[in-house]
């Protein structure tokens, strides 16, 4: 004898029991949606309201319920680094920075139509000056020093930070142009890793002149660089913090902690 709810090697629920599904996820919708607006951020993250509400609006014969009704929806704006390519005619690169820094100073607002990606919506662009990258210089293709946009330059500092390891940390400038790498600890200062004139610089914030400049547009080989130039920089006594820019110590040492070793090397004056 043949199931009556059986047709072409398929089964349908029966009606009653559809009922008593439908039941049951509405009461157990009920009491979870009134804990869920008792939860702090970190447990509406987590909650089981987005599934369960999913599960309802996919069961639900009326249409009624949608799977966005556990919470009204919100709209995001996200800055979204990328590459734009702006041409500008001027005598010099340096000439064509200054235009590019001074026209793409204020938020570009797109009015409509907006510019869409997919299902994106574009409705301003923000240009960073420092960031660009020469790419061509009329139809001739140019190799700059910068890195490629694939990743930021606030990527490097990080990456750098790592490879010193302790207590070494970075943080990002505005946009991620620039890098910031210190060591609270040693009291080291501040390095500002950032674009100068079309090259990557690394320049601590005692002294004028860069520490080093980088070519490449390789992240680890970037970030070994960078690394290996901040320790350059410092002293090499794990316990300060001082630059050896300066030129008065040797040995890899500052002014201060050459004169220390200089004098713990000397032997003692013997008394008469």
């Amino acid at each position: 004898m043949t199931n009556s709810t059986q047709h072409d090697g398929t089964t349908e629920p029966l009606p009653a029991f559809h009922t008593d599904i439908n039941q049951v996820i509405g009461y157990l919708w009920d009491s979870e949606h009134a804990d869920y607006h008792q939860q702090d951020a970190d447990g509406r993250a987590r909650h089981i309201i987005g599934p369960l509400t999913r599960l309802r609006a996919l069961i639900d014969p009326t249409g009624h319920h949608t799977p966005n009704d556990c919470c009204p929806t919100k709209r995001y704006a996200l800055l979204v680094p990328g590459l734009i390519t702006v041409y500008i005619t001027a005598p010099t690169e340096a000439a064509a920075r200054e235009e590019l820094a001074l026209e793409g100073a204020d938020t570009i607002e797109l009015h409509d139509p907006h510019l869409t990606a997919g299902g994106l919506t574009i409705t301003g662009l923000d240009l960073v000056p420092a960031a660009a990258k020469l790419d061509k210089v009329d139809d001739t293709l140019v190799d700059d020093s910068l890195p490629d946009a694939d990743f930021h330059i606030s990527d490097i500092a990080r990456a750098a930070a790592r490879l010193l390891g302790g207590t070494w940390t970075a943080t990002a400038g505005t946009y991620a142009v620039t890098g910031y790498l210190q060591n609270k600890a040693r009291d080291t200062g501040t390095y500002t890793l950032s674009v100068v004139e079309g090259t990557l610089q690394l320049q601590h914030e005692r002294w004028d002149s860069p520490c080093a400049e980088f070519d490449g547009n390789d992240l680890p080989t970037l970030a070994e660089a960078v690394a290996t130039a901040v320790l350059d920089d410092l002293c090499r006594n794990e316990d300060c913090g001082e630059s050896t820019a300066d030129g008065e110590g040797y040995d890899g040492e500052c002014g201060n902690c050459a004169d220390r070793t200089a004098r713990a090397a000397s032997p003692a004056t013997e008394d008469d």
